[in-house]
């Protein structure tokens, strides 16, 4: 072990040495390091922020289709589901999309009577809407709109002015879910969709096990032919899927980058300086052993990769979430014009990052560990007066 640790201390010292050789490669592995991580620590965020939103979510959401396209169901058609057997209980629902011509931009309206935890979690500011035309609203849409709790908001309405008080906003914390969000009583989110009593946009089935979700769905579809039942874990599966396939995209886009910086390392450790191959030389003389000489060189690239590896992280880090990720925001979740603030808890995956460190470290320290080798087998003689 001591005899480890004085090799690792002759390794700092000889990075500090060639300072300047040393910042230039862990510059450039910091940045290739920060790329990669980026993207690993953005794509994990908005998996775990989407898998906490799944699990707000109903089990079952039965929609009807009109030449393939989603359609208002009858209210109704939720008093069969109840005789339904594993069914706990189903909620119509009346949501959908208004154009604000004044944003450019979609807002979800949703329509709510009965209390909502996660709705009320979410709230930064005031309340829920209790009656009328009160609103609540995402706090992005009301910055937008210049609005703050006690305000008015003016929705175009076949050609006049509906005004509904803005008794809440929802916080950045649920940005991803409330960015465009304006949340109202059934009958003005009604008023504002066009949706008449008696129809609704969907259901929303809770069921006693989830196991029972593919008999149910089955059920459903034969009692409502056109019917398109949405699955909880079938939705969570399709998360993952597409978040696994826009952060690998992502990351097989950045693999030139990384090419090119190894390809760079070896072209640079390769070129052994007189002045190492000197150090060599001298270290064989007096009684360095080859593989002292090697053990040492190994952990030089250690070291500097590791640090170019820290420093890599630590920037990606502060790129998501101190700075919002300009520019791979959209890349990976996508949004309408009305864009959400970042502000995801951190979430990462030990093993992509174990798997992130092992593509980058273990290629940089085997580029260097092969000159060093051929400078070692020298004969010291030659070595100490730069010959090849």
């Amino acid at each position: 072990m001591r005899r480890q640790l004085a090799l690792l201390d002759y390794a700092v010292g000889a990075l500090g040495r060639r300072a300047g050789k040393s910042a230039a490669l862990g510059a450039g592995l910091a940045f290739v390091v920060a790329l990669f991580g980026a993207a690993l620590l953005l794509t994990d965020a908005i998996r775990a922020e989407h898998e906490r939103l799944v699990e707000e979510m109903p089990d079952l959401t039965v929609q009807r289709l009109v030449a393939g396209r989603p359609a208002l169901i009858a209210e109704s058609f939720a008093d069969e589901l109840r005789g339904l057997p594993a069914v706990r209980a189903v909620e119509p629902r009346v949501w959908g999309y208004y154009f604000f011509a004044a944003l450019e931009a979609n807002v979800t309206i949703v329509g709510t009577e009965r209390a909502d935890p996660a709705l009320d979690a979410a709230l930064a500011h005031g309340r829920l809407p209790r009656e009328g035309a009160e609103v609540a609203i995402g706090e992005d849409l009301a910055d937008h709109l210049g609005l703050r709790v006690g305000d008015a908001m003016g929705i175009p309405l076949d050609g006049d002015i509906v005004f509904s008080p803005v008794v809440g906003t929802f916080g950045g914390g649920s940005a991803i879910r409330s960015a465009d969000l304006v949340v109202a009583r059934p009958a003005h989110a009604r008023r504002l969709l066009d949706v008449e009593e008696g129809w609704a946009t969907d259901l929303a089935v809770d069921l006693t096990t989830e196991d029972e979700a593919r008999v149910i769905t089955r059920r459903i579809t034969e009692r409502l032919p056109g019917a398109r039942v949405l699955e909880r874990r079938l939705l969570r599966r399709t998360y993952e899927l597409t978040f696994d396939a826009r952060g690998g995209l992502l990351a097989f886009l950045l693999v030139p980058a990384l090419a090119a910086f190894l390809l760079l390392a070896w072209e640079r450790l390769s070129g052994l300086g007189d002045a190492e191959r000197r150090e060599i030389g001298i270290l064989k003389a007096i009684g360095w052993a080859t593989a002292d000489v090697l053990a040492a060189r190994v952990y030089e690239s250690l070291v500097l990769s590791l640090t170019g590896a820290a420093v890599g992280i630590a920037l990606a880090y502060a790129y998501v979430f101190w700075l919002g990720a300009p520019g791979l925001w959209g890349a990976l979740l996508g949004w309408s014009n009305l864009r959400p603030a970042l502000d995801l808890a951190p979430a990462l995956d030990p093993l992509q990052a174990l798997s992130l460190l092992g593509a980058v470290v273990v290629p940089f320290v085997a580029v260097g560990v092969v000159p060093a080798w051929r400078a070692a087998t020298l004969d010291p003689d030659r070595a100490m007066r730069g010959a090849e």
